[in-house]
């Protein structure tokens, strides 16, 4: 379990008892369907030891049935406070490289070698542990708080998308920007490649800030302050069956095609309910796989298309903007195992779900709300006569 998870639940519990948080009613009849599909699953192919793991997938995913209703400026002040939490941490991240020639670098990522390891949510490892191949001794800048520099490049690409979109603001894109690149790492590439033709199709008030971002980055490229060469040699990994891009982008489509010749159909159906979202690493002993995949393995079609409609319906008439809503989609489904991942979860919560477009009908408790705030609001107004004109 993630050390992630305690905080979240703890925030979303408080706030839930506070009554500051509701329960719209259409998001909770799909999560109750995939409660009910999840449990059956279970009891299909029961096992003690994965009762906890069932536990925390439902108790994740129920925080998606949660809302705020609130106004677009209410969800802006939102997005701007996520702006300027990734600002800090990119800052952190540009100051790490620097930081490298006077500290030992593996101290910088996560405090290794200062804190005991045993407080520390994760254990040096390759991915943590990142050396740039153009330079053999740089470590890639994980913003010093963040497990992994693929997690760094991640939530920049979606600070990226947030900023071209609502705020351009220069200063925030350079360094949003240069945090970006000093992570070296793929995903937050293929994060943006999938989510900028969309930022074009919504609105071409972004086509000046990415030709600021597109020749920020070339200059950093040229001058070879970024090594360009550690980014080309990622695509290599599409061929290499040991690295991270196979085991994210081809391999999941292969053990589907696997999966389905040889799968019962009660299996394929049902799924097999392993419950942890490793599935790759249980069949072929390798890292990697996707969101989808697992969620096919371990629930089946009937809990991937109820998990599907679920956040289909949770998204609809959100305030964020569409291509951070496919950005933080792309990302969960196919860059990784985020199926029990609270900290992304959180993220598309937060900026995707959690302040709706403010709608009537909700829910019957949140209509009974709206209605006596504005009987309220009418008995404290007082109304004036106009002045007479003459």
């Amino acid at each position: 379990m993630s050390l992630s998870f305690l905080p979240v639940a703890l925030i979303f519990g408080y706030q839930f008892a506070a009554n500051r948080l509701l329960i719209q009613y259409d998001r909770l009849s799909w999560f109750l369907l995939l409660l009910l599909s999840s449990v059956f699953t279970f009891l299909l192919h029961f096992d003690n030891s994965k009762a906890t793991s069932i536990g925390q997938f439902l108790l994740l995913y129920f925080f998606f049935t949660l809302i705020v209703p609130s106004s677009q400026s209410q969800y802006k002040r939102t997005l701007k406070s996520f702006q300027c939490l990734i600002f800090i941490i990119s800052c952190l991240a540009i100051l790490q490289i620097p930081a490298q020639f006077v500290v030992d670098p593996h101290k910088l990522l996560m405090f290794f070698g200062i804190f005991p390891d045993a407080l520390l949510p994760y254990k040096p490892s390759s991915n943590t542990m990142g050396i740039i191949g153009a330079t053999g001794r740089l470590v890639k800048s994980n913003g010093i708080f963040l497990d992994e520099a693929s997690t760094l490049s991640q939530i920049t690409a979606v600070a990226i998308l947030i900023e071209i979109i609502e705020f351009r603001r220069p200063w925030y894109l350079i360094v949003l920007s240069t945090g970006f690149l000093v992570a070296y790492s793929g995903t937050g590439v293929a994060i943006l490649l999938v989510s900028f033709p969309v930022a074009f199709l919504v609105t071409r008030r972004v086509q000046l800030p990415v030709l600021l971002v597109c020749f920020f980055a070339a200059g950093l490229f040229t001058t070879g302050i970024i090594h360009l060469s550690a980014f080309t040699e990622r695509f290599g990994e599409f061929q290499n069956t040991s690295a991270s891009g196979f085991g994210r982008f081809v391999r999941p489509f292969w053990m589907v095609a696997e999966y389905f010749n040889t799968a019962s159909l009660s299996g394929v159906l049902f799924g097999n309910a392993l419950g942890h979202g490793f599935v790759s690493r249980e069949l072929y002993g390798a890292e990697g796989g996707s969101t989808w995949f697992n969620m096919v393995y371990e629930y089946g079609l009937i809990g991937t298309f109820v998990l599907a409609c679920f956040l289909g319906t949770c998204f609809q008439r959100s305030w964020c903007p569409a291509p951070v809503i496919v950005g933080t989609v792309f990302h969960y489904l196919f860059t990784g195992n985020n199926l029990f991942d609270p900290s992304w979860l959180t993220i598309m919560v937060v900026l995707g779900t959690l302040r709706p477009r403010p709608i009537f009908q909700t829910s019957p408790v949140a209509n009974w709300q709206r209605q006596s705030a504005m009987e309220r609001a009418n008995q404290d107004s007082v109304v004036l006569d106009p002045p007479s004109l003459t």
